[in-house]
């Protein structure tokens, strides 16, 4: 069985929260501002343990801030900055969607910079499921609504997040992976706060239990838990790990069903099939060049 079916799947699955969550954030403070709270408090939340484990190095040598800050930027800053921004000028469905274009932008990159060729297998796999998200998204489009500030956000979005899995792929520093990411995403808090200001993004309209709820989702699930799945992923192979992006909107349409209400038709159900079957077909590709 191949070792990155049970990250990848997970992942797949928490990282389509992100959407959902982002949408119960925003009735309580702007998107940008619960971006920048967020990576600050992780860091925060996270840091007393790994300060004082034997075990870990934390604090990073003078070398390792280079990597720290630009990786920062990209994957926290720049990718959750933008797509919780855009929740204000896009609806949850359009979003998500977004994210099956990574993939490609992920393929196109490692074949420049990288030099990775793509076989057969895994471009026909990525064209499946990129025309099964069509299909499934299809008669929801109609609907959807998205001003051009949320078009420019969510290009932001999947851009910076193809970068940063081309970046951190390429990266080998001695600090533990989990006290990397602790870093980066504490960095790419601070390095949010700007960007409020800038934009007047800065607002916390209600410190309710819904405010608290997402915040505690977003710190331990996301931040933590779904980052260090998809630094292993990115690690063992950044356009293997890139496919698993192609499940997220298929989740994201079952979360909107259950939680928000969202209708989900027969077109919905064929385009998850063909999602799943280009899938296949590129992981089962690279477990034989494996």
């Amino acid at each position: 069985m191949n070792k990155n079916i049970l990250p990848g799947l997970l992942f797949a699955i928490l990282w389509a929260t992100g959407a959902i969550a982002a949408k119960f954030g925003i009735r309580s403070a702007d998107g940008l501002m619960l971006v920048g709270i967020r990576f600050i408090c992780t860091g925060l939340l996270f840091a007393p343990y790994f300060l004082f484990h034997r075990k870990y190095r934390f604090l990073p040598k003078t070398q390792e801030w280079k990597p720290i800050l630009i990786y920062g930027f990209l994957n926290s800053t720049a990718t959750l900055g933008s797509f919780f921004a855009a929740q204000k000028y896009a609806s949850a469905g359009i979003s998500t969607l977004f994210t099956a274009v990574a993939p490609l932008l992920i393929a196109l990159f490692s074949s420049l910079f990288l030099n990775r060729k793509l076989t057969r297998f895994e471009v026909v796999g990525m064209l499946i499921a990129f025309s099964g998200l069509i299909l499934a998204s299809a008669t929801a489009l109609p609907n959807a609504t998205i001003k051009p500030m949320g078009i420019v956000l969510l290009v932001i979005y999947i851009v910076a997040y193809a970068l940063s899995s081309i970046y951190f792929s390429q990266l080998d520093i001695p600090l533990s992976p989990m006290v990397f990411n602790i870093w980066q995403v504490f960095a790419g808090g601070v390095m949010v706060l700007p960007f409020c200001w800038l934009f007047g993004t800065y607002h916390v309209y209600r410190l309710d239990t819904n405010f608290f709820a997402c915040l505690i989702w977003l710190i331990l699930v996301l931040s933590f838990v779904a980052n260090l799945l998809w630094q292993y992923l990115v690690k063992r192979d950044t356009v293997s790990a890139a496919a698993w992006l192609y499940l997220v909107p298929v989740f994201g349409y079952t979360m909107g069903y259950l939680m928000l209400g969202e209708k989900i038709t027969i077109y919905a159900v064929i385009g998850s099939a063909m999602v799943i079957t280009g899938l296949v077909i590129s992981k089962r590709k690279a477990r034989v060049v494996a």
